[in-house]
């Protein structure tokens, strides 16, 4: 399950935490302040994705690289064109002569994503964070992840400087019935996990999965069902989640298309509104979208629900109206 939160309000630097609830793991959708979030819920973090380096979507990142030193830990980052100079830069701001001492393995894998090109390369803290690896391939934004239980897709927007957008979708959502389990006298444990990674990959039917509860004596009996059967009776299918991350960008009608494909049908749209529609020329100028173009978007894209952020601070007394307009936009009234 797909679970987004807004890590700082909406005056707040811009950023979602993700989280996974099915697998215990998290994605970052930029990385402004990130002091509200615990280390424990930043240890789960795996994938990152930067919309722009501008400050308040990526100060974060030097506190994220702190409380994961001296971890066994892959991370992957994505950013726009230029994002790997930028990451390059912040390992490069600090010394690292100790780090070889380090037993862990803290490895980022990081990707620059550009309109016909992408450029990836590793970094260990181990090896100091040097460059290596390093590849080019002929490829645009599109699929950026594709794993069994989900996939991202990403498109570059305009905000005088390329913003990446995102959409994270779940493939399909398992949930295990409990009462059957209860039903069926079968504990609840970590083959539960095992069963929903089987089905996601497709395994045939006669798989067996070994049933096991939390704290199973290894000297009872071992029970093996069989994957298909384990599927039509303890296991609801149905239509994943979808959540759509749109950061800074200026309304366009290229943004506007862009926008409104990748989040097509999204469960959510978490969108920028820094301006009221009253100021939608000093929006334009700053490369920024309106509140009331925020609900339009949502409502064109066919999005379930709205989520608005980034409010210019010159609404402090008014963010109610930023979100009445967003609102009535993305469902006009009557």
């Amino acid at each position: 399950m797909l679970v987004p939160q807004l890590i700082n309000d909406p005056f707040g630097d811009p950023g979602v935490y993700l989280e996974l609830k099915h697998r215990r793991e998290a994605f970052l959708l930029d990385m402004g302040d990130l002091s509200p979030l615990s280390p424990r819920k930043l240890l789960k973090v795996s994938h990152g994705f930067i919309s722009h380096a501008h400050m308040d979507h990526f100060i974060g990142f030097d506190h994220f690289l702190r409380i994961c030193l001296g971890r066994d830990q892959d991370i992957s980052l994505f950013g726009p064109p230029g994002f790997m100079a930028h990451v390059e830069s912040k390992f490069g701001a600090y010394t690292w002569n100790l780090v070889e001492n380090y037993t862990n393995r803290l490895r980022f894998a990081v990707t620059e994503v550009g309109e016909s090109c992408r450029k990836s390369a590793r970094y260990e803290c181990g090896r100091s964070f040097r460059k290596e690896g390093y590849e080019e391939k002929k490829q645009g934004p599109g699929c950026l992840v594709d794993r069994d239980d989900l996939f991202v897709r990403g498109v570059l927007l305009d905000h005088q400087v390329p913003s990446l957008a995102v959409s994270v979708a779940e493939k399909q959502h398992l949930h295990i019935k409990k009462n059957v389990l209860d039903a069926m006298n079968l504990p609840v444990g970590p083959w539960l996990t095992e069963l929903k990674k089987s089905l996601l990959r497709n395994d045939p039917d006669d798989t067996e999965i070994t049933v096991r509860g939390k704290k199973s004596d290894p000297a009872a009996p071992k029970v093996r069902l069989s994957l298909g059967y384990l599927r039509d009776s303890v296991v609801g299918v149905s239509p994943g989640k979808k959540i759509a991350y749109v950061a800074d960008a200026l309304y366009s009608e290229e943004n506007r298309r862009k926008i409104v494909e990748l989040a097509s049908g999204a469960t959510v749209l978490i969108i920028e509104a820094p301006f009221l529609q009253e100021d939608r020329d000093r929006a334009f100028q700053k490369y920024h979208l309106t509140a009331a173009q925020a609900g339009s978007l949502a409502r064109e894209a066919g999005a379930g629900n709205l989520m608005i952020f980034h409010f210019s601070p010159m609404y402090r007394s008014r963010e109610e109206e930023l979100v009445r307009e967003a609102r009535e936009a993305f469902r006009p009234p009557g």
